[in-house]
């Protein structure tokens, strides 16, 4: 069974070099490009949950699309890929209300959610829509998951407070889980073999630096390797823009 995968323009695509000067969903990425673990500080605590407040934003809407009572629920036929979009969803919301009241606490102003369009996601090269069903939706949620991770694990050692590492660390382990938990899913249903050991989930085939998604192996294991390697603000930028039109 072949397993279709987002199109290159959609998804995952550098515009430019580097991170630039780029506002995504009010979070200014050129700033965040430059957090380091020599320069913590409060801004930058608040400025890194910003920017986990917007990604997961993305997640829960996405999770929202197909989730009993969202527009495309119906599209899903399986029972217990149905229950996984359910529970996820509930999930990346409180996800969205933890971080906020967070943000909230530090006396700061969380971002507002942004326009998320994934109608690229959606999308075939030709400009024809996708079938929507339980692989398509399984196939991207085996997208978002890990590149979601490695995210998190691309700022975890900037941050200064430890209270706030803590509750970024307990958050990763929920998304690491459902890394794991939709690779199983595929697995089990017949769309993916999901025996590829791997540090760099979705691996790129042609190497870590390649970034079209039509070129990624989406086979990843559900037990990964031992590490998984952190990604970067500027990939991340160039993951998450198309989703987010001005």
């Amino acid at each position: 069974m072949t397993t279709p995968t987002p199109n290159r323009r959609s998804f995952l695509k550098f515009a430019g070099a580097g991170a630039g000067a780029v506002m995504l969903g009010g979070v200014n990425m050129t700033a965040l490009a430059a957090t380091s673990v020599t320069t913590k500080s409060p801004q930058q605590d608040i400025d890194i949950l910003n920017y986990a407040l917007l990604l997961e934003y993305l997640e829960a809407e996405f999770y929202n699309l197909f989730k009993t009572g969202g527009p495309q629920n119906s599209k899903l036929t399986n029972a217990r890929v149905k229950a996984y979009a359910d529970q996820v969803a509930a999930h990346e919301n409180a996800h969205v209300t933890v971080l906020q009241d967070t943000i909230k606490s530090l006396g700061a102003t969380p971002i507002s959610k942004p326009n998320i369009d994934f109608k690229p996601l959606l999308t075939n090269a030709d400009g024809s829509a996708k079938t929507i069903n339980d692989e398509l939706f399984l196939t991207l949620a085996a997208v978002f998951e890990p590149i979601g991770v490695r995210a998190y694990l691309g700022q975890a050692d900037k941050i200064q407070a430890a209270a706030l590492l803590t509750a970024a660390a307990s958050i990763l382990a929920v998304e690491a889980n459902h890394a794991s938990g939709i690779q199983e899913l595929r697995r089990q249903l017949g769309h993916t073999n999901a025996n590829l050991q791997t540090s760099i989930a979705p691996q790129p085939v042609g190497g870590e630096n390649v970034t079209d998604t039509s070129n990624f192996n989406l086979n990843y294991s559900p037990t990964p390797t031992d590490f998984w390697k952190p990604l970067d603000m500027a990939t991340v930028s160039a993951i998450v823009g198309p989703l987010l039109p001005k």
